[in-house]
């Protein structure tokens, strides 16, 4: 073979693969980014790292769940009775550092939990890419929602903290791709099994993600029912899948011995704190503090809400939820926050991107359509919590409006997003726009904690490690 070819052939294959050399950039990019907050940024900061990494510690000692545990009964609410894998594998990890660290500082663990939950958010980004590319054929737009999330301010910051929310997130993503192999009749069967096996695991790590599961669950059974005859339904049988069929049994077993139970016990899907604790250890708990503080003496209703000036829930979507979650999501929400530009430059570009979609997507294909609705779903039902807390509090501050709670299915999003630039036939038009949403993402993303590291964020950051 000539010099001159095996140098063709190599360019070729440069061309070829370009597009996850990319990839391989932006992942690359984005683990800098996380590595240096995770050993940057101050305890505390993250949301809710304190509780998270204290329960962690405390189940080191025991491969179970604690009955009581003394921060989670200072907030009022029982892990045992709650989502706790995510605090028992943490606590796996951490035994499994004292064993080559012994010696090692509180620091030390926080930044090694915190490295470990960033593992959790490199997944995502990667399973973002394989979701992107079930809806996305051009290889360059499928590298898109990879970038969206990559830039996502909230999103980067969160994934170098510890928290449920990372692996919560991971597992529900890649729980969304395998759901969609399965829609898509790519090894209906072991695809299903697996997505079922997924969903769990992110059930087990935090309940909110509940909602996910159910729709996803709902669109399957119909989607099964329509689809039957041409299923070869005598391939759901143990033999088939010895191993997948056992795991699902156990992760369901396990759902239903924290949510089924709790149903059972307590009439609800999470116990109350006085469902777990004494009536005076509830009464000094945090969440009951902040409920005396700032909560309404009566909760509103709808209709007295709307008598007193106060949105109803169509216009309180459309004239707060809306806004207050982009700001949520593409700033910083938490012990702390930061909002790098205004929200209005997000909203414009989502409205205007809705609007090529309107005019240029003639039909919906199936699996996007099941995505869209499982966006929607989860989206209304976050919605609803909102404004259900708002009515308790007045509309006087957004306690349960955080823009993470929106990650799960985030991802779904930012595909359609993709999706939409890739129908668009005007060039000029769909050039345009991916530019400017570029310049807009990159502009509002981590590049912000690198800009002002000594000025806004100077009290964000430790100044040296001891």
């Amino acid at each position: 073979m000539t010099k001159n070819r095996i140098h063709n052939l190599t360019k070729t294959k440069l061309v070829a693969y370009s597009h996850v050399l990319l990839l391989c950039v932006i992942l690359f990019i984005f683990i800098g980014y996380t590595i240096f907050l995770s050993i940057n940024v101050k305890p505390g900061i993250i949301p809710d790292e304190t509780y998270h990494f204290e329960v962690s510690k405390h189940l080191t000692s025991t491969w179970g769940i604690p009955e009581n545990i003394p921060i989670a009964q200072e907030v009022g609410k029982s892990v045992k009775h709650n989502s706790y894998l995510g605090y028992w594998i943490y606590a796996r990890m951490l035994n499994f550092f004292t064993l080559f660290v012994p010696t090692a500082t509180e620091w030390q663990f926080l930044v090694y939990l915190r490295i470990i939950n960033a593992l959790f958010s490199w997944g995502t980004v990667l399973v973002t890419y394989f979701l992107a590319k079930e809806i996305i054929s051009n290889k360059w737009l499928q590298l898109l929602p990879v970038f969206m999330l990559t830039n996502t301010l909230m999103f980067v910051f969160l994934s170098a903290g510890v928290n449920h929310d990372n692996p919560a997130i991971f597992f529900s993503t890649i729980s969304l791709l395998f759901f969609l192999k399965s829609l898509k009749q790519k090894n209906f069967i072991q695809n299903t099994l697996v997505w079922i096996i997924l969903i769990c695991i992110a059930c087990l790590i935090k309940y909110s993600v509940l909602p996910l599961a159910l729709i996803m669950s709902i669109i399957w059974i119909i989607y099964f029912i329509k689809k039957k005859p041409e299923i070869k339904v005598k391939q759901l049988t143990y033999k088939a899948n010895p191993a997948l069929f056992i795991l699902v049994l156990l992760f369901v077993a396990l759902n239903f011995s924290v949510y089924g139970m709790n149903i059972i016990r307590h009439k609800s899907i999470t116990p109350s704190c006085t469902d777990v604790y004494s009536k005076e250890i509830c009464e000094i708990s945090a969440f009951s503090v902040r409920h005396k503080n700032m909560a309404l003496p009566e909760k509103l209703t709808v209709t007295k809400a709307f008598q007193q000036g106060d949105p109803e829930p169509i216009r309180y979507i459309f004239d707060f939820w809306i806004r207050a979650m982009l700001d949520r999501i593409f700033g910083i929400m938490g012990h702390k926050t930061y909002f790098p530009i205004s929200v209005s430059y997000f909203l414009m570009l989502i409205l205007w991107s809705l609007g090529l979609g309107m005019r240029y997507i003639r039909r919906l294909n199936f699996e996007l359509l099941c995505l869209s609705i499982i966006f929607i779903f989860y989206a209304l039902v976050l919605i609803q919590m909102n404004y259900k807390s708002e009515l308790t509090y007045g509309f006087q501050t957004a306690v349960a409006l955080q823009g993470r709670y929106i990650f799960p299915v985030i991802t779904i999003a930012y595909t359609i997003w993709g999706y939409i630039f890739e129908k668009v036939s005007n060039k000029f038009i769909r050039l345009s726009t991916i530019l400017v949403l570029i310049a807009l993402f990159f502009y509002g993303g981590p590049i912000r904690f690198v800009m002002h590291y000594h000025s806004v964020f100077a009290d964000w950051f430790m100044q040296f490690i001891h």
